[in-house]
């Protein structure tokens, strides 16, 4: 970078053009004209300047070469900017990301877990993979996918699917099997698509009972008949019992937080914690909660080492006691929220009726639930074969 003074400037541009030196960034600066030149052209410039009666004057250095050379006495920093090239290059030649789209069907934990034993896994070697292997290999290992793609971009897999049409779901309406009963209960309503009910309302059954079988007789009254078996198809209702039992004692210890938090930070390598600065407790009791959580990684691959960071919540204990009337309250919603639990969709409560026993520490209790359910389920047994005859 140069300044250029005398009244030739002029024609000691057009001089250096003439030589094909090339000059840039040529603006007037008073009586005389500021302009870039190459490095290497210094001889060239003192000669055209001398010719044409022209003075330089140099106002400094710029380009590469100049910078490399400012840093020529700080070898550390130097070498710190050539590792740091280095490491950027090495790192880029991993994978260290990698995504699925397109599926629905197939899990992509699954896509995932085989890929990474075909080696395309985060920190693998980018050229230790091959997509058209991988591809071909998913291809292979899961019939729901009908196309794959495997893209690699810098650091980034992307694995694009497309699933099959699903399939419907196939219903087998010819091997013949019988509808039988799942549990005890007494018959409110039966409905037979196919086969031949073999238990109508106000009948009690048990668990296995046929309630629809598969024969069916074919042939008019008094003529021959013969008989067929059929895939029995239909829904049963039926009301059945529930019995439950549970225990309440009357006294109890309750947690009743003071409102002071201790606060610890804990460093884990490998799975272990290194928990340097753990609060004392002494002889406190507390509940311990993790408000943080972060496990290092660079893309997708997981560091072992990770910041926790959890709060310690103080209580003290205290005894309580529940009266008989709280005790029975709470063991009456118990016994609902059991009952809930085991109906299926189809299923209602009728009623609920308890019985409760006191004792000076406790209460029990003791209930049968009466629930309206659907009872059947499909059995291919080969004694069903009989039913019609009216053996079990």
């Amino acid at each position: 970078m140069i300044k250029v003074n005398g009244f030739a400037a002029e024609r000691f541009m057009n001089m250096l053009s003439y030589r094909g030196v090339y000059l840039w960034d040529v603006e007037s600066d008073g009586a005389g004209v500021r302009l870039k030149a190459p490095l290497g052209s210094m001889d060239i410039l003192s000669m055209c300047a001398e010719k044409t009666g022209c003075r330089l004057e140099v106002k400094g250095y710029g380009g590469f070469p100049s910078k490399i050379r400012r840093y020529k006495g700080r070898q550390v920093l130097t070498a710190g900017i050539l590792l740091f090239a280095v490491g950027l290059y090495l790192l880029s030649s991993f994978i260290w990301v990698i995504r699925v789209e397109g599926n629905e069907r197939v899990p992509k934990e699954d896509i995932l877990t085989y890929c990474q034993e075909l080696g395309l896994k985060p920190a693998a070697w980018k050229r230790g993979v091959d997509p058209e292997e991988i591809t071909k290999e998913i291809l292979i290992q899961f019939p729901d996918i009908s196309w794959v793609s495997v893209d690699i971009k810098g650091t980034d897999v992307t694995i694009k699917v497309a699933e099959t049409i699903e399939k419907a779901e196939v219903v087998d309406k010819v091997t013949p099997c019988n509808v039988v009963a799942a549990m005890d209960g007494v018959i409110l309503k039966i409905t037979a698509e196919r086969g031949t009910p073999m238990v109508k309302e106000g009948d009690v059954v048990k668990k296995g009972d046929v309630l629809i079988s598969s024969a069916v007789v074919i042939g008019l009254e008094g003529e021959e008949q013969h008989t067929e078996y059929v895939a029995a198809e239909g829904t049963v209702t039926a009301k059945i019992w529930l019995q439950l039992t549970d225990e309440l004692p009357l006294a109890y210890e309750e947690k009743v937080y003071t409102g002071e938090t201790k606060t610890n930070r804990i460093l884990s390598f490998w799975g272990k914690d290194a928990d340097f600065v753990h609060p004392s407790l002494e002889e406190e009791q507390a509940d311990a909660e993790i408000l943080f959580q972060k496990d290092l990684a660079l893309g997708d691959f997981k560091v072992p080492i990770s910041i926790k960071k959890e709060q310690y919540r103080i209580y003290t204990l205290e005894q309580r006691n529940r009266t008989v009337d709280e005790a029975k309250a709470e063991l009456a919603q118990t016994l609902r929220e059991k009952t809930e639990k085991c109906l299926s969709p189809y299923g209602t409560i009728e009623k609920i009726e308890v019985h409760y026993e006191e004792y000076t520490d406790c209460v029990r209790v003791k209930g049968q639930a009466v629930l309206t359910e659907r009872i059947e389920e499909k059995h291919t047994a080969e004694e069903g074969r009989d039913a019609i005859d009216g053996t079990d």
